[in-house]
């Protein structure tokens, strides 16, 4: 008995001693795993740090760095030319770098630039068709104004000379009508125009100017319409118009030809005056702050009082105006003629060349002298 017991336990060791083994060959085989894993990872980063280095370093600044390794390994140091060689690489890496990391970055702001280049042509586009919809909104107002002016041209049919005032229901009319005529921008020579304008209050205003209302008429209706921002550019009305009190501001009245006409007390403040002729003009009161009188033709225009603030007046004809108590500060008088022009001081010419120090007015007067003319009128002569 004693003998089958030990047997028995040898067999059981044995068994303990194999499993034992196995499982150290298990674990011998899970760690050899491990560390081909792990070998395998470094050969790929070694790999990968060797592919990188040359787009990241550089050929030029990997074999420097080589060099410098290899002399250092061999003699323990590393001489100055290897350094030298070594860092200017590095700032030569560096530079190129930072110049691809600048065009890199500018990038998305061409894009945006470019994006932002599209949206303004767009916007630019849907205002032009918005203009061109106000344009042929506005010109349907042509066909309303035409059926006025016939009416107009009934009712005065059977009257006078001296009886040619209309009713109150057709001035109010031709009032509402120049109100709703506002300035818009069109298209001109395939562009769209710079400032707002209407062509068609300076039809409604031509046609008014030519019907030869009653003064009073005129009066009602131009003190109720509203004229700013006309067109009216070289039209030729002849004498004796009547635009007393009229509201022109920021009109369009280049190259006019209304001589003798009557603009006392009309807005004319920036409006477009160029090459206009005013001869023989009563322009009592006018405010034409900032207008543009270039090259104009003011012949023996009465401006008393008028207000000439900031105008341009360069190379205007103002002989034998009258200048009154005009009002003159900031304009320009750039070789204005002012022969035998009539003026409310002595001091006159010191006055609007030294007090005033207006622009061209030292060259403008230089040739002429002020003449007592009478209890306090004077005359600008010509020096002899």
């Amino acid at each position: 008995m004693k003998c089958v017991t030990s047997n028995s336990s040898d067999v059981t060791e044995q068994e303990q001693i194999a499993s034992l083994q196995e499982e150290n060959q298990r674990l011998k085989n899970q760690l050899g795993q491990v560390q081909a894993r792990k070998q395998k990872k470094k050969r790929v980063g070694f790999w990968l740090l060797k592919k990188s280095s040359v787009p990241l370093l550089g050929t030029r600044l990997k074999k420097s760095i080589n060099s410098a390794l290899s002399e250092y390994k061999q003699t323990k140091k590393v001489s100055v030319d290897t350094v030298s060689d070594v860092t200017s690489n590095i700032i030569w890496r560096v530079t190129r770098v930072g110049l691809f990391g600048v065009l890199i970055t500018l990038i998305p702001s061409l894009i945006l630039i470019y994006q932002t280049k599209l949206v303004i042509n767009q916007n630019t586009l849907v205002d032009n068709q918005n203009a061109l919809i106000e344009a042929e909104r506005r010109s349907s107002l042509v066909f309303i104004m035409d059926n006025l002016l016939s009416d107009i041209s009934e009712e005065l049919k059977y009257k006078g000379s001296s009886e040619r005032n209309l009713s109150p229901v057709l001035e109010a009319r031709i009032s509402s009508l120049s109100r709703a005529m506002k300035p818009y921008k069109y298209m001109e020579d395939g562009k769209l125009i710079d400032e707002k304008i209407s062509p068609e209050r300076g039809q409604l205003l031509y046609g008014l100017m030519r019907s030869g209302l009653a003064e009073q008429s005129y009066r009602d209706i131009l003190n109720a319409s509203d004229f700013s921002y006309t067109y009216f550019r070289d039209v030729l009305v002849g004498r004796n118009a009547n635009l007393k009190y009229a509201t022109l501001h920021h009109s369009d009245l280049y190259g006019v030809n209304m001589a003798a006409a009557n603009l006392e007390r009309s807005d004319l403040q920036k409006a477009n005056m160029e090459k206009i002729n005013l001869s023989d003009s009563k322009l009592i009161r006018a405010n034409l702050t900032q207008a543009n009188l270039k090259d104009s033709e003011l012949l023996s225009a009465d401006l008393t009082y008028a207000n000439l603030y900031e105008a341009d007046l360069t190379g205007a004809n103002l002989t034998e105006a009258l200048l009154w108590g005009t009002r003159l500060e900031g304009a320009i008088l750039e070789d204005a003629v002012f022969a035998n022009a009539r003026v409310h001081r002595q001091d006159w010419i010191a006055y609007v060349v030294d007090s005033l120090d207006l622009k061209g007015a030292e060259k403008a007067l230089e040739g002429y002298r002020v003449k007592k003319e009478g209890k306090k009128q004077f005359v600008l002569v010509a020096k002899k």
